[in-house]
C-alpha cells in the first residue's frame, strides 16, 4: 500500500501472484467481519450500507487504532465519481472535517477503499431527538450552526461543496467539537439536497441545522431520521422558526429565513447566496465573546449505537449535561453528567482550560491506585506516580480486562492526595485511549467505599483529553478518578491516566 501525502491520489494494490490480465476489473469479494483489507485493516463492525457501498469500523493493525472504511465494488458505475469525491474531500484540512486518510483500489478484494478517521461522536439529529422535541437554547443552536458554516466556508475555499448537510452529517464529539462528515462523498452517493446549485445547498443546510436547533424540527424539503418534519405553509413553504416556537431571537429568525430555499426571506433582505454571508451573519449573532449557556438535558437517558456515516456514536450526549463554549473559531461540547441530586455542580468541558483570575495549580502530594473490589486490591501500583509526573507520554494503566465493564468489577481508579482540604475548581485529565466512562469524586476520608465519595462529575465516552470545571469550588483533600468502562485495546480492554492537573 502506498502512503500518500495531501492532496491524496488514489493508488492500486494488486495481488502479484496473478498478473495474467491487468486490464480486467476484479470481481468484488463480499466483505465480512474479521476480513483483512489491504493487509492492514481488520473489519470489525458493518456500520451501514447505501448507494452501493458498505461502511465499516475497522482496526488499523499497523497503527493499532480504529478507522472507518467505505467499500465500493470496482465495477460499480459510480466508483469513479466516488473516488474523485474522496480525493476532493482530502483537500480540506479544516479541523471540523472527518479526515480522509487514504484512497486505494484494492484488486485483491475488488473494491475501492476509502479510509477515514474514526470519530467517537453523536449525530446532531440523534442528540435533538433525545431531548424529546425540546429545542436548544438559542445561543447554543447558533454556535453549532456557526461551526458548520465555518467548515463549509473552508471547504468552499478548497473548491469543494458538501451539498447534503443533514442532521446526521453533523457530529458532536465527546471532546467538545462539531465535526462534519460526508464531504463530497454524500453528494455523489445520495445526491444534492435540496436540489439546487451545490453552494446554495450548503447555505440551505446551515439554515436547516439552525432551524432544527431552534425548534427541534427539520424544515425539509425531505424527511430525515430522528426528527419530525415541520408542518409546511401554503405551497410547501417552511415557516420561520418563530412561527414554530416562542422566544426565537429576531436575528437568528431572519438568518434562517434568508438561508432556507423553502422559506420566504424577510422584506428588504435578500436570500443568502454564499456560505460566507451566512458565516458573517451568524458570527455577528454569536458575538465576539464566548457564549456560556445553561446545561442541556434530555428527558431520557439512552446509549446510542454506531451510526452509518463517517463516525461512531459512543454515547447519546442528549442524556448528559451539555455546555457550549465558543470563541473565535473554536467550540466545545460537554459529555458530562451533573453530580446526582445537584444541578449546580455541573462541570464544563472545553478544549483548553481557561484560567480564571486567582486560579492556581494545586500540587498533588501523592497518588495511589484504588482497587477495593479486586482480588489483590492493587491495580498496577508502581505505575500510579506516572499520572502526576508532568509527562503525558507516561501513564498509569489498568490491567487488561476481557470486557469494557472491567469484567463485571464496579470500577478502579486513582486516589489523589492534595495534602490538606483545598478548594478545587478545575481538574484536567489526559486519558489512555478513547471511550472511557469515569467519575470524578471527592472525600476527606480516603478509607470510605467509592460510593461514599461525593460525585463531582460523571463522564461517558471520554476521549484522550478532558477538562472538568465546577461552577463553585469543592473543598476536599482527596480526589478519586474512578473508571467504570474501558476503551478497547488490542483485543482486550484497558484504560488509564497519563496526566492530572488540579486547579483551585
Amino acid at each position: 500500500m502506498q502512503v500518500l501525502a495531501r492532496p491524496l491520489r488514489w493508488s492500486t494494490v494488486t495481488d502479484m501472484t496473478d498478473m495474467t490480465d491487468m486490464t480486467a476489473t476484479p470481481h468484488a469479494v463480499p466483505p465480512t467481519p474479521d476480513s483483512l483489507v489491504l493487509g492492514r485493516y481488520r473489519l470489525v463492525d458493518r456500520v451501514g450500507d447505501g448507494a452501493g457501498t458498505s461502511f465499516w469500523r475497522a482496526l488499523d493493525e499497523r497503527l493499532r487504532r480504529p478507522v472507518g472504511l467505505r467499500l465500493m465494488p470496482l465495477d460499480h458505475p459510480r466508483v469513479d465519481a466516488l473516488r474523485a469525491a474522496a480525493v476532493e474531500a482530502s483537500l480540506v484540512t479544516d479541523r471540523r472535517a472527518v479526515p480522509v486518510l487514504d484512497i486505494v483500489d484494492d484488486a485483491a478484494t475488488g473494491h475501492l477503499v476509502v479510509i477515514t478517521e474514526w470519530i467517537v461522536a453523536t449525530p446532531f439529529g440523534r442528540f435533538l431527538a433525545q431531548r424529546g422535541g425540546d429545542p436548544l437554547p438559542a445561543g447554543q443552536a447558533a454556535v453549532v450552526a456557526l461551526e458548520v458554516a465555518r467548515f463549509l466556508a473552508a471547504a468552499e475555499d478548497a473548491g469543494v461543496a458538501h451539498a447534503r448537510i443533514r442532521p446526521n452529517a453533523v457530529m458532536l464529539t465527546d471532546t467538545g467539537e462539531v465535526r462534519v462528515s460526508g464531504l463530497g462523498v454524500d453528494r455523489v452517493l445520495f445526491g444534492v439536497q435540496p436540489d439546487v446549485e451545490p453552494g446554495r445547498a450548503d447555505v440551505h443546510g446551515v439554515g436547516a441545522i439552525l432551524f432544527a436547533g431552534l425548534t427541534g424540527r427539520w424544515p425539509g424539503p425531505d424527511p430525515v431520521p430522528d426528527l419530525a418534519l415541520v408542518a409546511t405553509l401554503d405551497h410547501g413553504r417552511a415557516p420561520w422558526p418563530s412561527r414554530v416556537v416562542a422566544e426565537v431571537p429576531a436575528d437568528l429568525d431572519r438568518i434562517v429565513a434568508r438561508s432556507l430555499v423553502t422559506t420566504t426571506p424577510p422584506k428588504g433582505d435578500p436570500a443568502f447566496t454564499e456560505i460566507g454571508q451566512v458565516v458573517v451573519a451568524l458570527a455577528a449573532a454569536v458575538g465576539p465573546e464566548p457564549i456560556r449557556s445553561a446545561p442541556l438535558r434530555s428527558r431520557t437517558a439512552l446509549r446510542v449505537g454506531s451510526v452509518a456515516v463517517g463516525a461512531a456514536a459512543a454515547v447519546g450526549l442528549g442524556a448528559l449535561g451539555l455546555s457550549l463554549v465558543l470563541g473565535a473559531g473554536s467550540g466545545a461540547l460537554t459529555s458530562v453528567r451533573p453530580a446526582p441530586g445537584s444541578s449546580s455542580a455541573l462541570p464544563s468541558t472545553v478544549g483548553a482550560a481557561p484560567t480564571s483570575a486567582g486560579e492556581r495549580v494545586i500540587p498533588v502530594v501523592s497518588v495511589r491506585d484504588f482497587d477495593p473490589f479486586g482480588d489483590t486490591q492493587e491495580e498496577n501500583p508502581r505505575l500510579a506516580p506516572l499520572a502526576i509526573d508532568d509527562n503525558p507520554s507516561t501513564a498509569w494503566r489498568t490491567v487488561r480486562y476481557r470486557s469494557a465493564d472491567l469484567s463485571g468489577k464496579p470500577g478502579v481508579g486513582l486516589l489523589l492526595d492534595l495534602g490538606a482540604p483545598r478548594p478545587v475548581s478545575v481538574v484536567e485529565l489526559r486519558l489512555v485511549g478513547n471511550g472511557t466512562d469515569l467519575s470524578l469524586r471527592s472525600s476527606d476520608d480516603p478509607t470510605v467505599a467509592p460510593e461514599r465519595f461525593r460525585s463531582m462529575a460523571e463522564v461517558t465516552g471520554a476521549g484522550g483529553s478532558l477538562v472538568l470545571r465546577v461552577p463553585s469550588p469543592v473543598t476536599t483533600r482527596y480526589l478519586l478518578v474512578w473508571l467504570t468502562q474501558l476503551p478497547s485495546e488490542d483485543g482486550s480492554y484497558q484504560g488509564g491516566v497519563s496526566d492530572v492537573i488540579v486547579r483551585g
